[in-house]
């Protein structure tokens, strides 16, 4: 983990990527709390969410404004005035006076400071340039400054990421002469401001390092005050092992400007110009972002609006004039908006400008916190000025977008300042420009315009009443004079006219109006809504509806509006609308109109009301539903227009142009409906409305005279009778309604009609044999698709089999159901016979050598005619058992509701609706047949038929049973022991969604339904005993569910087995108590006493050795933490989590782990207060020995890592958690911060004595590796190269292993049993580490297992015998079976990448090792891509990463393919949560520093760039072999290995060539002996220094260092490490160049030729011995570990593929010790293979910054064109390339849409959707907000 992964890093980051809003709104509210606890750091917090303000994405925008709001309230109160400076001294009597003085001294010559600075003259210059109220005429800026579009951020701002930024103003067009005069302050500011910004607190500070001798007497001073001392901000002391010695590190504080105006200025100034800079920006994601950030400063601190413009150098007097001046400038910037902003967006059908609403918003904020008196000028004027943009008078082209957003700014001012307009009479004024806005051309204005009144009604009703009847006369001149049906502002209208009409005096005045002239009547304007009863917009539908509402609530007898038309088109309504919630409340309407007309009528005179209608409303009410796209219309002729635009004809036939489509104005939004046609509604939606119109139709029914009853009894008996199947139950269906509303006395001539319809129907198919079923007129398609698939069967004999037509029977024609079929047409029990007995006799008759060649044809006809009769059936089952259950309900409904009598044969009834329970795929009717059921179930209890009751609950405990994924059938599982079920859970789940097994998906389908209906049962039987227990009041439910559970507890024995009978009954009881959970509900659960009844015995299944029983009992466990956390989280830390930690039980690992998992998953972020509980036992079971547990603990940590950092700062709100419990959270709460932030680690005191001095970063470290030690976690300590990891670790083995010494003398145990430590590192590091043991720790004994076998072997029986061992990987790869039989305390990987390879032996052998602590140390712990990371975190925690396969899902493949020029939105967005959720998951368990944090007294390191040209030879070689090997690339297939094996050979080739002509000319060169020749012509030798530029170089170098002059210095000025690739370079180097050219140089070699043991004796040598110039070494053997700080020079000669190999390679001079400037030169051939060779490491180390990243993994992962660039020896091609893509740039696509086009669009892409925007924009809402 990074130093710099803050929590600051984590909340701010969350903003952007948090998955949901409840995440990002959380983030938002902590960095608040944030805040709140550092005020101090407000302002570097807020720079850090500025540029989130500016995302392109609209959530980041919204909960980054949020998160400003939050902070802003937390900053402390500032006195601006200087005037009151004395008073401020007078209230702190408290402290010290002469403190006090010398305080107000200090700050009054910061003052004089300021007056006479740049920054002073600057804002002066800037307020000049205000803009002023007096003077601003907004209708000029409208007429002479560009408008502000829907430009794409794209091209303007860079996507805010979560590093540190600066603040950057965006372009913005203003006045060129303040443009200059604010850019040159906001720089200084945000210079000032934002310099400490630019690092987190935990950034580097510059350090000056001494040891300091405290036994010395200079420092008794600093002993005598230790505390004081140590408590000092400007320095850092590390505390040493040795009492006399501490680190002192002083910090140098860089002084800004931020001193200078500390206190003088605002503290939010600087980013209050910036908002209002960006409020003008060109594109409107930054004008949106910059409203919000206004509008959040000054909502949640109402006192920054007197801050604004304020200097503390001024008295009150003068900064209240400043301040008037800066808010006269913000208005007129606000106005700006309104008069220039053009982006619009569309929520459904309606306009919002979101920039010009959130101003709207910003302006009210403002004036809420302005005084009406002393600020009533500058109200006044901006009132005048919204009154001139919405009237636009004198203007030659009125625009409506300005109208609408100078309305925009008057909505939000009057519902915010309602007293001032009252105090100033500006009432009529308001009224004036709503009429203005009500007669507006355009809809959005007149919407807006209606929208002002609403809030204002009450003060409307005071102005005269003249004004007020005119008023009305435009809103219902509005209403009834509209012809547009795709008007949206109708529905404002209609909203405004409702509130209206809530007031007497509007009802009186109406009055009036309607005594004075009859058009006014209610019966003249209210039929004028009902053509919007069907408009095609929503929310003028829902706004009619409760506008007549309205009218209802004032209905009298005289107004005499209700009539049959009213009453016709609601039914209609019912029937037509598909929107639930308009459909409610068009039935809410719909009873309401039934209920006034009857209390303000006659008896009868609803029948009269209903009799024109009756039968046509019926008769559509009855069409039938269609089936495979045969759709049964509605007759229209039978249909009320509601309008005459409602155009009835069926046009969807017809083929129409598309520029018919935009002419057509009358649109019919029911022709779906009305047509039934099932291809565009589904048929479930038009099944709803039916039998929602059937229920309302059957209620009010209930309503008519008797008489009238009868006969509509009449009219539906002949339904009941027809052949269609919708009919018969929606007929039905009426008549349970009707009976169930009846109030008269007795039904039975209703019983008389229907009981014999019913029973009989009942009786004759309450079977279950599809054979004998109706076929229904709306099966007939089915059917003759089933005739169609026996026909092609048969047909196949023929074909296929060479059957003769007489041996083929002939299929009738005509199918059942239709018109004139008889008893001998097709159905289903021919298609039956076809598939079974036809076809084994028509088979039988084949000759052999047919059936061969025929048979798969056959059989697979067969089992298309099988799927056809399954899929008839189980459509022929459905069909039937809603009607069944439509008969039973309606029969149940007559007899046995209203007179309680029992049917005497009750079993056909329970049956039927059952049966339609389990089999119908309808909600609809699942919920009808469970109400039915239940209330039956109820009346057979009070009856005393409690065995009936009994055996229904029964069944339906069954169908909860019914889906074998969630609930799974104990014996088919019960073998499954040492196993976590839930894997095999996921494995069924995954099968499902990603198999094509449509037979299985169907299965499940249909398991669904069943499920839903046993839901809907058991929901009903909640409401039935309401309040009540439902294990009090149905025993044999609580026998069903907990009886089991008490057989398996009395006889538990871990080991025993578990009948099928017993084990059958837990699981499905445990399946029915989950699935009930929720129905319970917390309250009475908690009066379960679960503690004693329940939670024991759960507990002892969690404990089975029967894996299924363990997955039951945790789901069940799960559910209950989700409602009462109070009794289960204790239950589960006190009883579980110890279970988790049994490293002796396998079993109780498995159950313990498996319930954790569940846990998280369905609580959810419900888990949040409880999540610190969980982190350590997870962490301790991510290495387990078991797979199943270690993978996982290692998903279940994954998931709830992401949740940590909003843990922080949530608080427990429900009662009945201990104190005890409490405080256990508190103390796991430590432990997760300290691992989330090292910084945080308690000190760890050495037990032992280290020779030597650490700094403070390296005390930190060894404070971390002891936390990782306390709490058995493993991790990878990559600091930078040179910080002295080695150091660090040495601390920690030498420690540990005293203190388990000391342990073990103390309890002999077997834990603390003394263990030898194992080093394994590259060979050429085994002496080095054998050097900083003795040095650092000499008490530790080491032994160097390295050698030859012969050597080793001495020592193969020794390692106990001492405290360290040190290997080599080479060792560990040949003596794996040696080093693995041993127990090791520590093991530890130096230079531990080089096991990034997990398949390689090496990996594999070092994973065997067992170890009690596993630890990684590497500089690079990433090189080429993220798979190397899950080969490291392998070793170190097997799983934790999941499989290697998992891990390339999920994290792997996502960030390859994010990284792809080519990549999706989407693949970009999966890439960057895939990285995200990396970061969080491996952060905690990695510690870097990086030198430039923590050393500031390292000298720097210059990297230089020596370039040289190739030689004439090497030239003509090269071009030669580029010319050829080019082709063979671009042929070649690359994918495979074998061509990549060819040209990595060709690369190897070039590059020898670049160093030396000598390393690839050999005389098996084809041009060896003509280069030979070549050279004899121009008297050349091979080896002359001249053929390779390199050494030249080289040669030049090491002169400017001093070497190799011959003059007569014993000791050069500069020392230096010469690296190269290859052994052979540096032979050429020592032979051609040093013995022939520099024979003075003193030089000594480091490569493979020198032993490992020897290696560091050369080391030793070379930094001891100041006389030797130089070191050649191989950067393999040289380049890992090693300490030569001897030298100050490093000279590449070679580059590595990988820039890391490289780094570590200088570091190893550029490290502690290092006293010189390091110099590093890179040797580099131009215009050849090697200039790719940097450019390729260039790129990968511009993505190496972070922790994990993609990157390519060399050649092996390259692209043909990166392949192909390699071989280009010119920049032509380059060139070529990008003016290609320029011309490419705006070709137009098949789309018609240019590229920039495309992107411009792309912008509109990142608006919210619908609800975002009405909650955002909600009046109501956001005046909450300002109270």
């Amino acid at each position: 983990m990074t130093s710099r992964n803050s929590r600051l890093d984590r909340q701010v980051l969350l903003l952007e990527t948090g998955s949901s809003t409840f995440v990002r709104n959380l983030a938002a509210d902590q960095l608040g709390d944030l805040a709140k606890q550092h005020p101090n750091d407000i302002i570097s917090l807020i720079s850090r969410i500025y540029p989130f303000l500016l995302s392109k994405k609209w959530e980041t925008r919204v909960s980054s404004a949020r998160a400003i709001g939050n902070i802003v309230q937390h900053i402390p109160s500032w006195n601006a005035n200087a005037d009151d400076l004395v008073d401020e001294v007078i209230k702190k009597e408290e402290l010290n006076e002469n403190a006090m003085l010398n305080s107000n001294e200090e700050f009054m010559k910061k003052v004089e400071f300021f007056k006479n600075s740049e920054l002073m003259n600057k804002i002066i210059e800037i307020e000049n340039q205000l803009l002023n109220l007096k003077e601003y005429d907004v209708l000029d800026v409208m007429n002479n400054k560009p408008p502000l579009l829907a430009a794409s951020i794209d091209s303007i701002k860079e996507k805010p990421t979560n590093e540190n930024k600066k603040l950057k103003p965006s372009p913005v067009v203003i006045e060129n002469e303040v443009s200059s005069a604010k850019s040159a302050r906001m720089k200084a500011l945000a210079k000032r401001k934002m310099k400490k910004v630019g690092s987190s607190p935990t950034d580097k500070t510059n350090t000056a390092t001494k040891s300091i001798d405290l036994s010395n007497h200079q420092l008794n001073d600093i002993a005598s005050n230790k505390a004081e001392f140590l408590s000092n901000p400007k320095l850092d002391i590390t505390e040493q092992h040795d009492n006399n010695k501490i680190m002192l590190e002083t910090k140098i504080q860089n002084e800004d400007e931020e001193k200078i105006t500390s206190g003088i200025t605002w503290t939010l100034q600087t980013l209050y110009d910036l908002l209002l800079k960006d409020l003008l920006s060109d594109n409107w994601e930054l004008r949106h972002g910059a409203a919000l950030g206004l509008r959040e400063i000054f909502l949640k601190k109402k006192e920054n609006t007197q801050y604004l413009g304020k200097l503390k150098i001024f008295n009150q007097e003068e900064n209240d004039i400043r301040n008037n001046k800066y808010l006269q400038d913000l208005c007129c910037n606000i106005l700006n908006i309104f008069a220039l902003d053009r982006f619009n967006d569309f929520i459904g059908d309606t306009v919002v400008a979101p920039v010009k609403a959130s101003t709207a918003q910003t302006l009210a904020v403002i004036f809420n916190s302005l005084n009406d008196l002393t600020d009533k000028a500058l109200l006044l004027q901006v009132f005048e000025n919204l009154e001139k943009l919405i009237f636009q008078e004198n203007q030659p082209k009125k625009l409506w977008q300005v109208s609408h957003g100078g309305l925009l700014g008057l909505l939000y001012f009057t519902s915010t300042k309602k007293q001032f307009f009252i105090d100033n009479n500006l009432i009529n004024r308001i009224i004036t420009i709503v009429k203005h806005g009500l007669n507006a051309f355009d809809d959005d204005v007149q919407s807006c315009a209606a929208g002002i009144l609403i809030p204002l009604t009450d003060l409307f009703l005071q102005i005269d009443e003249a004004e007020i009847s005119s008023i009305l006369d435009i809103l219902w001149s509005c209403v009834c004079d509209r012809d547009d049906d795709l008007s949206t502002s109708i529905s404002s209208i209609m909203d405004l006219l409702s509130n209206l009409f809530k007031h007497e005096d509007i009802v009186n005045l109406m009055q009036k109006k309607i005594i004075a002239e009859k058009k006014w009547s209610y019966k003249t304007l209210i039929p004028m809504l009902y053509r919007y009863l069907r408009h095609p917009i929503t929310i003028v539908r829902k706004s009619v509806l409760n506008l007549l509402l309205q009218f209802l609530e004032i209905y009298d007898f005289e107004q005499n509006w209700i009539d049959a038309k009213i009453v016709r088109l609601l039914l209609q309504n019912i029937l037509f609308e598909i929107n639930p919630e308009i459909n409610e409340l068009s039935q809410t309407v719909y009873f309401k109109v039934i209920q006034v007309y009857m209390k303000n009528s006659s008896p009868g005179s609803l029948d009269e009301l209903f009799a024109g209608f009756l039968p046509d409303f019926a008769h559509i009410l009855m069409t039938p539903v269609g089936e495979l796209g045969k759709s049964y219309p509605m007759a229209t002729a039978k249909i009320l227009k509601p309008s005459s635009s409602y155009h009835l004809e069926d046009n969807s036939v017809k083929k129409r142009k598309h520029s018919d489509v935009s002419n057509n104005s009358n649109i019919n939004i029911d022709s779906a409906m009305i047509n039934g046609d099932i291809d565009i509604l589904s048929k479930e939606t038009i099944i709803v409305n039916r039998v929602s119109a059937a229920e309302v139709f059957g209620k009010t029914s209930s309503y008519f005279l008797e008489k009238t009853q009868k006969s509509f009894a009449a009219l539906l008996s002949s339904s009941i009778n027809s052949s269609f199947n919708t009919q018969k139950y929606l007929a039905a269906i009426v008549v349970s309604e009707f009976a169930k509303s009846y109030t008269g006395e007795s039904l039975d001539w209703l019983n008389e009609i229907f009981e014999p319809l019913f029973n009989s129907h009942l009786n004759e198919f309450s079977s279950n044999d599809t054979i004998n079923l109706p076929v229904y007129k709306e099966l007939v398609p089915s059917m003759k698709s089933l005739r169609a698939q026996c026909n092609n069967l048969l047909s196949a004999f023929s074909n296929f089999g060479k059957l003769s037509g007489s041996k083929i029977p002939q299929l009738p024609f005509l199918v059942k159901g239709e018109p004139q079929a008889g008893s001998t047409a097709f159905d289903l029990k021919m298609a039956l016979k076809i598939h079974g007995e036809t076809y084994e006799k028509l088979f039988n008759n084949l000759d052999n050598a047919t059936k061969i060649s025929s048979s798969k044809t056959l059989t697979d006809f067969r089992h298309r005619l099988k799927l056809a009769i399954q899929e008839y059936e189980n459509n022929i089952t459905i069909k039937e058992s809603i009607v069944l259950s439509s008969y039973a309900n309606a029969l149940l409904s007559i007899s046995t509701y209203k007179n309680k009598n029992i049917p005497a044969k009750i079993s056909p009834y329970i049956k039927s609706l059952m049966d339609n329970l389990k089999t119908c795929n309808l909600k609809i009717f699942q919920e009808r047949s469970a109400k039915s059921l239940i209330n039956l179930m109820f009346l057979l209890s009070s009856n005393g038929k409690q065995n009936a009751f009994n055996k229904v609950l029964k069944n339906l405990c069954g169908l909860l049973c019914t889906d074998t994924i969630n609930t799974p059938t104990f014996e088919e599982n019960k073998d499954v022991l040492d196993q976590v079920y839930d894997l095999i859970y996921q494995e069924k789940f995954a099968i499902l969604d990603g198999g094509d097994d449509l037979s299985l998906k169907s299965q499940r389908e249909k398991a669904l339904h069943v499920v839903r209906g046993g839901l809907l049962a058991f929901e009903n039987i909640f409401k039935h005993i309401s309040e009540k227990n439902i294990f009090d009041e149905i025993s044999q439910l609580k026998t069903f569910i907990f009886e089991p559970l008490s057989t398996f507890a009395a006889n538990f024995n871990e080991d025993s087995e578990v009948n099928n009978d017993l084990g059958s009954a837990i699981v499905d009881g445990l399946a029915v108590f989950r699935q009930l959970i929720p129905f319970i509900g917390a309250e009475k659960l908690k009066q379960m006493n679960l503690k004693e009844d329940v939670l024991p015995h759960l507990l002892l299944l969690l404990k089975s050795k029967m894996a299924i029983l363990r997955f039951s009992s945790s789901m069940v466990l799960s559910v209950l933490a989700k409602e009462v956390p109070t009794i289960l989280i204790p239950f589960i830390t006190d009883n579980v989590l110890p279970m988790l930690n049994n490293a002796g039980n396998v079993t109780y690992r498995l159950g313990a782990i498996e319930l954790i998992k569940h846990i998280t998953f369905y609580m959810s972020t419900d888990i949040l207060p409880f999540v610190v509980f969980f982190i350590v036992p997870l962490l301790g079971r991510m290495s387990d020995s078991v797979s199943d547990v270690r993978n996982l603990a290692a998903k279940t940590f994954a998931t709830v890592i992401k949740l940590i950092p909003l843990e922080e700062g949530i608080q427990i709100v429900e009662e009945g958690f201990s104190e005890e419990f409490l405080q256990g959270r508190e103390k796991e709460r430590n432990f997760l911060v300290q691992m989330m932030d090292p910084s945080k680690i308690e000190p760890f005191k050495m037990p032992v004595n280290i020779n030597a001095t650490l700094r403070k970063y390296q005390q930190d470290g060894v404070n971390w590796l002891a936390f990782l030690n306390k709490y058995n976690l493993h991790g990878i300590l990559c600091d930078d190269m040179g910080l002295g990891k080695t150091l660090q670790t040495i601390c920690i083995l030498g420690s540990d292993q005293f203190l388990r010494k000391e342990q073990y003398a103390i309890d002999k145990s077997h834990e603390n049993q003394p263990l030898p430590c194992l080093i394994i590192c590259p060979p050429s590091l085994t002496g080095h580490w054998e050097q900083e043991i003795k040095q650092y720790s000499p008490g530790l004994s080491v032994l160097v297992y390295a050698g030859p076998p012969s050597a080793r072997s001495q020592f193969s029986n020794d390692f106990n015998h001492y405290s360290v061992v040190v290997t080599s990987y080479d060792v560990v790869r040949q003596d794996i079976n040696i080093l693995k039989n041993y127990d090791y305390n520590y093991c530890v990987l130096d230079e531990g990448h080089i096991i990034k390879n997990p398949h390689s032996k090496l990996a594999i052998a070092v994973k065997e090792i067992r170890a009690n602590h596993r630890l990684l140390l590497t500089g690079t712990p990433i090189q080429n891509n993220v798979v190397e990371l899950w080969s490291l975190f392998d070793f170190l925690m097997p799983g934790f990463l999941g499989t290697d396969k998992t891990f390339q899902e999920r994290f792997s493949k996502p960030i390859l393919q994010s990284r792809n020029p080519k990549a999706s939105l989407k693949d970009q967005e999966k890439g960057i949560l895939a990285l995200e959720a990396l970061h969080k998951q491996t952060l905690p368990f990695m510690l870097r520093r990086l030198k430039d944090d923590v050393l500031s007294d390292l000298p720097p390191k210059i990297i230089q760039d020596y370039y040289c040209e190739l030689s004439p030879l090497q030239k003509q070689l090269y071009n030669d072999f580029v010319k050829k090997e080019k082709k063979n690339v671009e042929i070649e297939d690359i994918d495979n290995e074998e061509p990549k094996q060819h040209i990595f050979q060709a690369l190897q080739y070039m590059r020898k060539l670049c160093n030396h002509p000598k390393l690839v000319l050999t005389p098996n060169h084809p041009q060896y002996d003509k280069v030979k020749q070549q050279l004899k012509n121009e008297k050349l030798d091979i080896s002359d220094i001249r053929n390779a530029p390199k050494l030249l170089g080289l040669k030049n170098l090491l002169n400017e260092c001093g070497i190799g002059l011959k003059e007569e210095k014993i000791i050069s000025e500069h020392r230096v490490l010469v690296f190269c690739q290859l052994k052979d370079m540096i032979d050429l180097i020592e032979n051609d160049l040093l013995k022939k050219h520099m024979p003075d140089v003193t030089y000594m070699r480091l490569d493979g030729s020198v032993e490992s043991r020897d290696r560091q004796s050369v080391v030793r040598k070379f930094n001891e011995d100041p006389s030797i110039d130089v070191l050649l070494l191989t950067t393999k053997v040289g380049g890992l570990g090693l300490n030569l700080t001897g030298a100050d020079t490093v000279i590449f000669v070679e580059h590595d593929w990988n820039p890391m190999n490289d780094l570590q390679a200088m570091d190893r001079a550029h490290r502690l010790g290092q006293t010189k400037v390091v110099n590093v030169y890179r040797i580099i051939t131009k215009g050849s293979l090697e200039e790719k060779i940097m450019s390729l490491q260039k790129f990968k180390m511009n993505i190496a910054s972070t922790v994990v990243n993609q990157q390519n993994a060399g050649l092996q992962s390259m692209g043909t064109d990166q392949l192909l660039d390699l071989f280009s020896n010119t920049d032509v091609e380059t060139k070529l390339v990008e003016g290609e893509e320029e011309l490419k740039e705006d070709i137009v696509d098949e789309t018609g849409l240019s590229t920039k086009a495309k992107s411009a669009m792309g912008t509109l892409a990142n608006v919210w959707d619908d609800n975002q925007y009405k909650e955002e924009y909600d009046l109501n809402n956001f005046i909450e907000n300002l109270q």
